[in-house]
């Protein structure tokens, strides 16, 4: 009896085990399957890169998890400038309009992968990342940027390719012929890393004020017949002076036209710049790129020594709204963020003292809708 009740039980052991492995096993495949599905549809793009898609409720998603070898290419970019130059002696209200919620050291790997993590659930697919030249701290930073988006990819499945900004008002990049050097460096040391931002398959480098402080385009013209003969990169130069396209591959603005935001017309501002690109690309048979910036506030009234500062209010949200309408409505090559992290100038959308995670949950609303 006690043998036939042990063989009985025995059975009914084994049995439970069976199940308890088969269900183990399907959640992992279903579970495998909604981890991909909760950060990035993905699905081969016209330009042979990944394009990356927010699930929407209701909506069946298929997962292909295979990644290409080459540089990621996205359709539809969300870059945010991105800086990485602060330390705690850096934080005070006395300079800055709001505080970040962890005061925090740039160079931490720890900081930078928090950032770089939050950045990319919020459906923003790289940075353009604050650089002052070979060796400075900026530059190591963005190096561990780089290095991180590895980690990140591996482990969420999410893309984050970055580029720097090339700030052409740093005393170590001025003059052509530091500005050919550190170009240079530059394009040997990251252009042809994979979590370096590629535009159809090009490096993508972004100057601030190329045309300020006595740079002229016939400077930068020489200094790409040196750099990039070739045109093999793409070179995106700061500001509304439309004349830059003779050297430049298109425009971005840092300002992200914040005039137009506060005479409620953002929309036709930024349709007005389409229009601009779209007839010099008609005129002169190119391919010139048109950023469409996207700001969610800016108070810069606490930067030791500034003048002409300015505000323009948030509005608990309405203002970065706004902005991504007139954005979007441009039907941009690409759409740009100020700023993930600049909190002198009150541009940010990094949780914050005042606003928590607002800005940010509310930057990866608006972002995973258009990447959709």
């Amino acid at each position: 009896m006690r043998r036939s009740r042990n063989s009985k039980m025995t059975l009914l052991k084994y049995a439970v085990t069976l199940l308890l492995l088969l269900l183990v096993l399907a959640a992992v495949v279903v579970g495998g399957y909604d981890a991909l599905g909760a950060h990035a549809n993905y699905t081969q793009g016209s330009t042979g890169g990944i394009r990356s898609s927010h699930p929407i409720a209701g909506k069946k998603l298929t997962a292909t998890p295979t990644v290409p070898a080459a540089p990621i290419n996205f359709n539809r970019p969300v870059l945010a400038f991105y800086y990485a130059w602060y330390n705690p002696k850096t934080w005070c209200s006395c300079t800055m309009s709001d505080l970040p919620t962890i005061k925090y050291n740039s160079d931490d790997e720890a900081t930078i992968e928090r950032q770089v993590s939050s950045a990319a659930h919020a459906g923003v697919t790289g940075y353009i990342s604050s650089w002052w030249g070979q060796g400075d701290h900026t530059d190591k930073n963005f190096a561990k940027v780089l290095a991180y988006s590895a980690t990140l990819e591996k482990t969420t499945h999410l893309q984050f390719a970055s580029t720097i900004y090339f700030e052409s008002d740093s005393p170590s990049l001025e003059g052509q012929a530091n500005i050919v050097k550190q170009l240079r460096y530059l394009i040997s040391t990251y252009a042809s890393n994979r979590y370096f931002f590629h535009w159809h398959g090009k490096p993508v480098i972004f100057f601030w004020n190329p045309l300020g402080n006595g740079r002229s385009l016939s400077m930068w013209a020489s200094v790409r017949s040196q750099v990039d003969p070739h045109n093999t990169m793409i070179w995106s130069a700061e500001g509304t002076n439309l004349s830059a396209l003779s050297v430049f591959d298109g425009i971005h603005l840092y300002s992200a036209a914040y005039w137009g935001i506060q005479h409620n017309n953002i929309v036709a501002v930024d349709q007005g710049f389409r229009a601009e690109i779209d007839a010099y690309n008609k005129a002169h048979h190119t391919q010139k790129i048109w950023a469409a910036g996207v700001l969610p506030g800016y108070n810069d009234t606490k930067v030791p020594g500034r003048k002409g500062t300015y505000i323009v209010q948030r509005n608990n949200g309405a203002t970065e709204r706004m902005s991504w309408g007139g954005a979007i409505a441009s039907n941009p090559d690409w759409i740009t963020i100020t700023s993930y992290n600049e909190w002198f100038e009150g541009s940010m959308i990094e949780p914050g003292v005042t606003y928590g995670n607002l800005y940010l949950n509310l930057t990866g609303q608006l972002a995973w809708k258009w990447r959709a």
